[in-house]
């Protein structure tokens, strides 16, 4: 189903909005794939109640960059499977789309509660920055996210007891500046841009702590 999110906000430059400068090589932020795992000992299930069996590993071609290897990805998401019995492949893909519609559309909006839920500390420092900034200016971004992401596996691999996830990140967006007259001054509403990025997500292997960390993006 299309979805369409419509996001008024203060404007930053094209490179900024696209999270490439903000986050940059080697920035980290931390996507909350499930913000409901933390447990007191009230939450946990009782003992005598049975753990529900991990499902059995499934990749499929469709879940992964054409430009890259089907058979050597696969190999690395199933030893991924094996030791962290959290790690589903369709679901970490659904998840990474969330977040990345979640993250855009909050730095585009000035939102920065749900950034810094979603961010490291020295990043949300860096968002907050630019947010702040493009109020200084008063300039007005209106951005068109015209569907849901499309996410693909484009590498994996694992160096020690940790684990590295490159996805490919595919967006239909809608980009329009507007200064505080309401002229434009970039961009044109009638136009849509296929946007195409690639997240690096990193998680220390038999952690207790199902967080990924997103270490670097690339356009």
């Amino acid at each position: 189903m299309t979805i369409t999110l419509v996001i008024l906000a203060v404007a930053v430059v094209f490179v900024l909005w696209r999270l490439s400068s903000v986050l940059g090589q080697d920035q980290g932020f931390i996507p909350q794939f499930d913000r409901d795992t933390g447990r007191t000992d009230q939450d946990a299930p009782p003992a005598d109640e049975p753990v529900a069996a991990q499902e059995p590993f499934a990749l499929t071609p469709d879940e992964v960059d054409p430009a890259s290897d089907f058979a050597e990805i696969e190999g690395v998401l199933s030893q991924i499977s094996e030791k962290d019995k959290l790690f589903q492949p369709s679901e970490f893909l659904r998840d990474a789309g969330n977040a990345f519609e979640m993250i855009l559309g909050a730095f585009a909006s000035g939102d920065k509660d749900t950034l810094s839920s979603f961010v490291s500390k020295d990043v949300y420092a860096g968002f907050a920055q630019a947010i702040d900034d493009r109020d200084a200016n008063g300039q007005n971004l209106e951005l068109t996210l015209l569907k849901a992401p499309e996410t693909q596996y484009y590498a994996a691999e694992i160096t020690g007891n940790t684990a590295f996830v490159t996805l490919t990140v595919r967006s239909e967006q809608i980009q329009v500046v507007r200064d505080k007259e309401g002229e434009i001054t970039s961009g044109d509403p009638n136009q849509t841009s296929t946007v195409e990025d690639h997240w690096n997500f990193s998680r220390k292997l038999g952690s207790s702590d199902p967080i990924w960390t997103l270490i670097a993006t690339q356009a």
